[in-house]
């Protein structure tokens, strides 16, 4: 169903705060940039986004993604002339004040400038960055790739085998045990019905690597849709949906526990 209060936006992707009131997102057009919306409750009606001054440019900047504290935000852009999209990220001290001005991550991009890294995720716990990427080292166009926290900061990404595939792979998106993925994949694998479809995968523990994924068809459509953030519970997958006039809308599907 359409988020409420975001119903005619054209967005995508929608990353939201624990308690579902707090929610990120950016245009899916060519030139994005990164807003932010907020409701009373988890089941009202989001008030008018507002932009973010600082993580703005003229460049494209977007698909982000907000630490569970709500102090860390992450996005990509292609702010630096004759490079590709790279990751950066932004800080602040009290979810009462903006984010500040936001740098390089320079510890998870690639080295050769005009590859791309973008649609990072951060997992609940914050042990884990997850993001696409068409680095040296992956299968496809668009790999999904995770780097660790180290203590000190993100360690060296590495590709993630058993998930992707020889096209692109989209929106890594993590339960908060780490345990259940949800994803965006173009793959023409038994049970995929549009250009980009939902994919998913469940582990029995953190250690363990991700089974080959299976296609959501309740969600998967002839059209475009694509995972973005879960609830703690498990139970509300957000995403974005793309309708007959080529736009992204926000939407959330439900489930019982």
């Amino acid at each position: 169903m359409p988020i409420p209060g975001l119903e005619a936006i054209d967005a995508i992707p929608a990353r939201l705060s624990p308690d579902e009131l707090t929610l990120y997102s950016s245009s899916s057009q060519a030139s994005p940039d990164i807003w932010v919306a907020h409701r009373s409750t988890r089941t009202g009606a989001f008030g008018p986004p507002t932009f973010l001054t600082a993580e703005n440019s003229a460049s494209s900047d977007g698909n982000e993604a907000v630490s569970s504290d709500g102090l860390t935000l992450w996005f990509q852009s292609n702010r630096v002339a004759n490079q590709g999209y790279h990751l950066y990220v932004a800080t602040r001290a009290s979810t009462l004040v903006e984010f500040g001005t936001p740098g390089l991550a320079a510890t998870v991009n690639a080295g050769d400038p005009k590859q791309n890294d973008g649609q990072p995720f951060v997992t609940a716990d914050g042990s884990e960055l997850w993001f696409s990427s068409d680095r040296t080292g992956g299968l496809g166009s668009d790999d999904m790739w995770v780097a660790k926290w180290t203590g000190n900061g993100f360690g060296p990404p590495t590709p993630v085998p058993g998930l992707n595939s020889s096209v692109e792979d989209w929106f890594p998106t993590l339960s908060a045990d780490r345990l259940t993925i949800y994803f965006g994949s173009f793959r023409t694998a038994p049970g995929a019905k549009g250009s980009l479809d939902i994919w998913t995968s469940h582990r029995s523990t953190v250690n363990d690597g991700f089974p080959a994924p299976t296609p959501v068809d309740e969600l998967n459509t002839a059209s475009a849709e694509g995972p973005t953030w879960l609830s703690p519970d498990n139970c509300r997958l957000y995403g974005g949906l793309l309708n007959s006039s080529g736009a992204f809308r926000l939407f959330v599907a439900t489930r019982q526990p």
